[in-house]
């Protein structure tokens, strides 16, 4: 079989103090943080270095409320690796085959934002670890 993902897209980190975070590794690496956005559909910020051809975000709330997605995400994993997010040739046709295949995904079908769409893979599904699908 042929391999469905073209790349690793984003390793993505879920953290308390994203300042903090970032700032360390800056310090660490060197990395540029040079990319930041809001997801207020998740009460959530965004701050993206590139590592190669791959993005290294660093996420955090922007809700104080203690069930906003991120906040309830540390509460009940800690902080550290939120997901990964890999880019696939051919998004609907990974979706039928990991249906096929009983693997759950999150939501049911792809999710568009900014011209890209998108799904999840449960982590139950996978060993623990939360996978972002990424197609056009």
């Amino acid at each position: 079989m042929d391999n469905i993902v073209e790349n690793i897209e984003e390793v993505v980190l879920a953290v308390e103090n994203q300042d903090e975070v970032v700032a360390l590794f800056e310090d660490l690496f060197g990395f540029e943080f040079k990319d930041s956005w809001d997801m207020p559909m998740y009460d959530m910020r965004v701050k993206s270095a590139r590592v190669g051809n791959t993005q290294f975000q660093v996420v955090g709330s922007t809700s104080p409320a203690p069930d906003a997605f991120i906040r309830k995400f540390i509460k009940d994993r800690g902080e550290g690796l939120h997901h990964i997010a890999f880019n696939v040739r051919d998004l609907d046709e990974t979706v039928a085959r990991l249906k096929e295949k009983g693997v759950r995904l999150i939501p049911e079908a792809p999710v568009g934002v900014a011209g890209r769409r998108f799904i999840f893979v449960h982590p139950k599904s996978v060993h623990g670890v939360l996978i972002e699908l990424l197609g056009q």
